[in-house]
């Protein structure tokens, strides 16, 4: 089974409203020109595509969930954006066109469950960059994994109740269970990260240029999450 958000989608903005998506894109702009285009994987509802756009970018965005993809396009219309959202797996994707760099962010690539689909991931990556352009990833580090193998966050929102319980499931894995209850009905979703060593992120047409953990410029043993820029030869 796919890892793709299914009711959670509806209430993901909520939950991830206190991430600050503006280190992120700090960390990808030295690496852009005004106007370059820009294809974002795993995009979730568009919330750093949205802040990419405003200043000045072109923007799509995939994501293999339908309804994470939706709300998206609801955001998109009420804030009269022009991205372009696709449902797609980013394992297997065809868009007809090349950009300037490619992204994928909030440990997406640990969605994934063998380096046979990062191999396939990165495959689509390269066919897609222009020559010269950027892929610009994360993924969390052993740090993280350890912080989370056995972690459980309780919060109380306007409208719901999330129980998210994250276990180590095997020695590269976590399993995250979300229970979200509402005033008359409840729900529980379960989903899977694996670990990936920096080294398994590799494509013989693309070089890794920086690493940084943490958005710092270099990387610590105790940063929880790996930022890494490649450059398509």
């Amino acid at each position: 089974m796919k890892n793709s958000y299914k009711r959670f989608a509806y209430f993901y903005d909520e939950v991830t409203s206190s991430l600050n998506y503006y280190l992120w894109f700090e960390f990808v702009e030295p690496y852009l020109k005004k106007g370059d285009s820009i294809l974002d994987l795993a995009c979730g509802s568009g919330t750093f595509l949205s802040i990419l756009y405003m200043n000045g970018y072109k923007c799509e965005g995939l994501d293999l969930s339908e309804e994470i993809i939706e709300i998206a396009n609801e955001k998109k219309k009420i804030n009269r954006f022009d991205i372009d959202f696709h449902v797609s797996d980013m394992t297997n994707f065809r868009m007809n066109k090349k950009y300037d760099m490619i992204t994928c962010f909030f440990d997406s690539i640990n969605f994934l469950k063998t380096k046979n689909d990062i191999n396939k991931m990165l495959d689509c990556v390269v066919a897609h960059l222009k020559d010269g352009g950027y892929f610009i990833c994360d993924i969390f580090s052993k740090e993280m994994m350890r912080e989370y193998s056995n972690n459980e966050i309780h919060e109380d929102y306007e409208t719901f109740k999330i129980d998210w319980t994250t276990i180590k499931a095997t020695k590269t894995s976590l399993k995250h269970t979300i229970n979200i209850s509402e005033l008359d009905d409840c729900f529980k979703e379960n989903y899977y990260e694996y670990y990936y060593d920096i080294r398994d992120i590799s494509h013989k047409k693309l070089k890794l240029i920086k690493i940084s953990g943490d958005f710092n410029d270099d990387l610590e043993d105790d940063d929880e999450r790996i930022l890494l820029v490649f450059q398509k030869l």
